[in-house]
């Protein structure tokens, strides 16, 4: 069995790593900001007086960074060429090769993915979207480019304080109802895990609508703005 990375793989990690010396690590070294990544990191990165959130300069550097990856044409590797991407048949066995990579250089800002920041992203909420949204196809690629450069962000809002591993047993439902002439659903339940609710602008929400508990079908997943009447933060871990 072969096991020796094709050539133009090869090329592009050399191509990261390229961009890390002559970017990255200019930028981490700016400011003082190598006090995220040393022995300093867990007070430089949490606002002790603000509920253990993450600090504002540490939260707009990962944006600066993820900015200027994306202004470099990596940023989007792993998606579709129609949203900028590579469009590579082989993305999976890239995208674990570069991470790989990018994890053995340790803790740095290139690729931090306890708060899943990488200068190479990650988009499963773009591939949902993509292929299962209801949306118009103007509306839905106008929403994945927002996601892509930050202006929408979404939290994941599918493990339940009583349901992670088997998540078809969920609590969480959502019944149609009409209100003052507009049809919608009424959604009713707990989420927990969903990481980055501090600066979220949307959640994706899964809710049972149909179906029986432990079936697969019949779960529909919402996008509910954040500051949806209804919607209580009961506490951030962090």
């Amino acid at each position: 069995m072969n096991f020796s990375l094709p050539a133009e793989l090869q090329s592009y990690l050399t191509r990261l790593d390229d961009f890390i010396a002559n970017k990255i690590t200019l930028l981490q070294a700016q400011d003082d900001n190598e006090r995220f990544f040393d022995y300093r990191r867990e007070h430089a990165r949490t606002d002790w007086d603000n509920q253990g959130l993450p600090r504002e300069e540490w939260s707009l550097l990962l944006h600066k960074a993820a900015r200027l990856a994306d202004d470099a044409g990596l940023y989007r590797f792993p998606l579709p060429r129609e949203y900028g991407g590579a469009g590579h048949k082989d993305t999976q066995l890239w995208m674990a090769v570069i991470r790989e990579h990018l994890a053995a250089k340790g803790l740095g800002l290139f690729n931090d993915l306890q708060t899943e920041h990488s200068i190479v992203g990650n988009f499963p909420t773009v591939g949902m979207v993509r292929h299962f949204s209801t949306a118009a196809e103007r509306d839905k690629r106008e929403l994945i480019e927002n996601i892509i450069t930050g202006r929408t962000r979404v939290v994941f809002g599918l493990t339940e304080p009583a349901h992670g591993s088997d998540a078809t047993w969920m609590e969480t439902t959502a019944v149609e109802e009409t209100r003052d002439g507009v049809q919608g659903y009424v959604i009713n339940g707990s989420k927990m895990w969903q990481s980055g609710m501090n600066h979220a602008t949307h959640a994706f929400i899964f809710a049972r609508t149909g179906g029986k508990a432990g079936s697969a079908t019949g779960i529909t997943c919402f996008m509910v703005p954040v500051e949806t009447p209804g919607i209580k933060i009961e506490s951030y871990e962090w």
